[in-house]
């Protein structure tokens, strides 16, 4: 059975054009008699089929582009109306006017000047036709969804009967796409842009104490700057590709799993594309895509993790005495110049027809910073006569929407990487795929200042000790007084100042490739790459110098991916065989394994079993026999039914280790065999104490230490009395390649998952097309009182995988309700 809905526009558009026909007509020489029959409604502006499959996953059908996205906007409307309202708010810069407490000023004034109508006009300037079609489809669905369902009618309580659900138009999307090409970039430093501003003696705002509290108000409101979330450290995601090599058939297998939060902007929607002829992609994207940003198509199967690379250089401008609002320059001819730094107002709306005005300052590079919020050691705007600013490359990108549409219908590996090269509109992520013909890629095609080891040396030296000092942070950060600092040309690039094709890594293998956010470097242990700028890096320093090193400490999560590749292909992992498949794949990856047990458990337990009386921080101590003799019986991973794997959590959180540390392990990091160092935990007084204050932090909270991860680590379906769902998984930092987080054990010691596991994928190919087997952990509706919201949750706690729908048979097998036939 279909269902057919019309727009209530429609039927009165539609009787007034036969209307006019019949006028035209009746005025006509010709005597011809009409009837109802010969009159044809016009072809409407938007037109989209929709069948649903089990767990709520919309097949959309259209003629056009327009029809695709207005297919997808109508469909996420309906999961997910108050996460995307909400982020059209924050990402207009209306969220003090419609927001209340939850709204930030700072934000609002960063996202109100970088979402002007001149850079939303020039990134729409930028679109493929087709790009625009899907995206004003994308509107027009998600809008018809508001009418047709009346904003008081909403039954998710997160934003039913609020003011701020509206309709929209491209140009809100365009808002939201602009807030999310700075996740690499701009959007880390919005509290240090907002607090920038010169010195107040020579200021023309003037010096009254009413705008120094408000600004104070405001910095203290800003988003802090968060380093991990620049250099990757949290979170993160996996991916793994296999060739024909190792799977044993002509064909390839992937695995993708992007490590996200489960709540706004980055949310995923799973959806399947078909323009007959055109496009036939399913997968998923994140909130307001039109396409797939992750997926797989007839031929090529691809996932992205975040990569390491920086999106932005600081620079370091040299003030002219006197004048804080002007800088010296030299240009490319050699003159010196005095440039300004340009003051411009931004008008933020309030409640009750109130605004505030603040002011931003930009450089010919970009907004003015605050550096002393990056670190209280950096001096203000006008000390030593310096002042920051910042550049991003991926704000000059708008190239994001065209580079997933041509993505979408890859018809190889080889294809696909040349599909990136030629529009470089990756802003902040590796990828990894797979294909028919058993090809396995591993690219950072993506955007990247051109900045060299070269260039970032010389232009980091010789300025004062506060470039060296940012770039020892890893913070790019160049001399910006001068033209020689300027970003590089790449004649094969498509956006003046980044990288083009020719210096960006790339691998295509017919074994493994395999990336976990660290570098390009170790994608395939036996062809490392090398030689490409220190910003695709996340540490700068090891790669500067006379001597630069080829590679740094893995981070403990790559460790246990590349550790798995290895013992499934000798079989060290008791699955049988040597290659992998889907079936083999998904156990692998749902193993849970916790590599950093697997290096440290047995010399915690020896010294624990021989001296079991552990010192405390507060300067007591502690028995440690029964949660040692728990600890031995653990069995090394985070599954549902693992005893123990709560307790080595804390203790290796207590433990004062990052990928860097040298002095936790007695076997130091050997660049020539980075899998297997360092290792050899050194055992001393800080770790028995790591080690004795967990076990107290578990007893004080009555949280029993032999308490299996799943009575204590779950999600709440808000939808079922929040009943909760338990979870597996484990922390990225103790080497849990299956990684699912929170914001940490609450008051009683329970762990509370809002971020890890989202679009899980297995993918491969057979004569049909393609074979997918996939999750999306949170499930596809935020919308509570949806009946999608918490159902694939479930069958991810229960490690059950869904197999994916993509030819006509197998939708028709799955489908759920009634097919809607939408137009207007």
């Amino acid at each position: 059975m279909t269902n057919r809905i019309l727009s209530r526009r429609a039927p009165a558009y539609a009787l007034l054009s036969a209307a006019i026909s019949l006028g035209l007509y009746g005025c006509s020489d010709n005597d011809i008699d009409i009837s109802e029959n010969d009159i044809n409604p016009p072809t409407a502006n938007y037109a989209a089929s929709i069948q649903r499959t089990e767990f709520g996953i919309p097949h959309i059908t259209a003629d056009d582009y327009k029809g695709l996205g207005y297919g997808v906007g109508y469909a996420f409307a309906e999961d997910n109306i108050c996460s995307l309202a909400r982020e059209l708010v924050v990402a207009s810069g209306q969220s003090m006017l419609y927001l209340g407490d939850e709204g930030n000023i700072a934000s609002d004034v960063f996202y109100t000047w970088y979402n002007s109508p001149e850079r939303r006009a020039s990134f729409l300037a930028a679109q493929d036709p087709e790009v625009i079609d899907a995206v004003t489809g994308y509107a027009a669905g998600y809008s018809r969804y508001v009418r047709d369902t009346g904003v008081d009618n909403i039954e998710d309580p997160a934003c039913a009967g609020a003011e701020w659900v509206r309709e929209i138009d491209i140009n809100d999307l365009l808002a939201v796409y602009g807030k999310a090409n700075l996740r690499g970039g701009l959007s880390n430093f919005v509290g240090p842009i907002v607090a920038a501003t010169p010195p107040l003696a020579n200021s023309v705002m003037g010096s009254s104490r009413m705008h120094s509290v408000q600004l104070d108000s405001i910095v203290e409101a800003a988003p802090k700057f968060d380093m991990t979330t620049i250099n990757v450290m949290d979170g993160g995601s996996n991916a793994y590709a296999f060739g024909s090599e190792v799977t044993g058939k002509d064909s390839g297998v992937m695995y993708g799993n992007p490590h996200e939060p489960w709540n706004g902007v980055q949310r995923f929607y799973e959806f399947h594309l078909t323009l007959p002829g055109e496009l036939d992609v399913m997968g998923s994207a994140q909130q307001g895509q039109p396409f797939i940003n992750i997926g797989f198509n007839k031929d090529v199967a691809w996932s992205h993790t975040v990569s390491t690379a920086k999106r932005f250089t600081l620079y370091q401008l040299s003030l002219v005495e006197g004048d804080p609002m002007k800088y010296n320059y030299q240009n490319s001819s050699g003159v010196l110049e005095q440039r300004d730094i340009e003051k411009v107002d931004v008008t933020v709306q309030l409640p009750n027809n109130q605004t505030i005005v603040r002011p931003l300052y930009l450089s010919q590079y970009g907004p003015m910073l605050n550096v002393k919020l990056l670190n209280g050691l950096l001096p203000a705007w006008g000390d030593n006569n310096l002042a920051f600013t910042i550049r991003d490359a991926a704000s000059e990108n708008p190239r994001a929407l065209n580079q997933w549409r041509s993505m979408n219908q890859a018809t190889s590996v080889e294809d696909l990487v040349d599909k990136m090269q030629d529009i470089l509109g990756l802003g902040f992520v590796n990828t990894i795929a797979t294909d028919r013909y058993g090809k396995a890629l591993y690219a950072d095609i993506s955007t990247v200042p051109h900045v060299s080891k070269e260039k970032l040396e010389a232009c980091s030296a010789n300025a004062g000790p506060f470039l060296g000092a940012l770039v020892a942070a890893d913070l790019p950060a160049l001399n910006g007084s001068t033209a020689s600092c300027e970003w590089g040309k790449d004649a094969d690039s498509p956006q003046a100042g980044i990288f083009g094709r020719s210096n960006l890594p790339f691998l295509v293998r017919d074994d493994y490739v395999t990336n976990s956010n660290d570098s390009y470097w170790l994608s395939n242990p036996e062809e490392p790459l090398t030689g490409f700028s220190p910003l695709l890096r996340r540490r700068l320093t090891p790669f500067l110098g006379a001597n630069p090193v080829d590679g740094v400490p893995l981070l403990m999560r790559t460790r246990m991916g590349l550790t798995q590749v290895l013992d499934r292909l000798s079989n060290e992992d008791d699955l049988g065989g040597t290659t992998f498949d889907l079936d083999n794949l998904q156990q692998v990856v749902y193993g849970n394994r916790s590599y950093v047990a697997e290096l440290v458990l047995d010399d915690v337990l020896a010294d624990c079993n021989a001296n079991p009386v552990l010192p405390l921080t507060d300067g007591g101590s502690i028995d440690a026999a029964q949660a040692c003799q728990v600890l031995s019986n653990w069995d090394r991973r985070n599954n549902l039914d693992s005893r123990g794997a709560h307790v080595f959590r804390e203790f290796w959180e207590n433990v004062n280790f990052v990928e860097t540390t040298d002095s936790v392990f007695s076997v130091k990091f050997d660049v020539n065999n980075p899998i297997n160092t360092p290792r050899d935990l050194i055992i001393n007084t800080d770790t028995r104490r790591a080690l004795g204050d967990a076990i107290n932090y578990f007893n004080t909270k009555g949280v029993a230490l032999d308490a299996t991860l799943g009575s204590v680590q779950y999600v709440f379906d808000a939808g079922m009395n929040n009943e909760r769902i338990p979870m597996h998984g484990g922390q990225g930092r103790e080497g849990v390649f299956n990684v699912a987080r929170g914001p940490g054990p609450n008051s009683d010691g329970n762990y509370i998952i809002n971020n890890g596991p989202t679009y899980m994928q297995t993918v491969t190919f057979d004569d049909r097309g393609p074979v997918a087997e996939a999750l999306l952990a949170y499930s596809q509706a935020a919308d509570p009182t949806r009946p999608f919201h918490r159902d694939q949750t479930r069958r991810y706690s229960a490690k059950d995988w869904i197999r994916l729908p993509f030819s006509a048979n197998e939708i028709a097998e799955q489908a759920i309700g009634t097919k809607l036939e939408l137009s207007e």
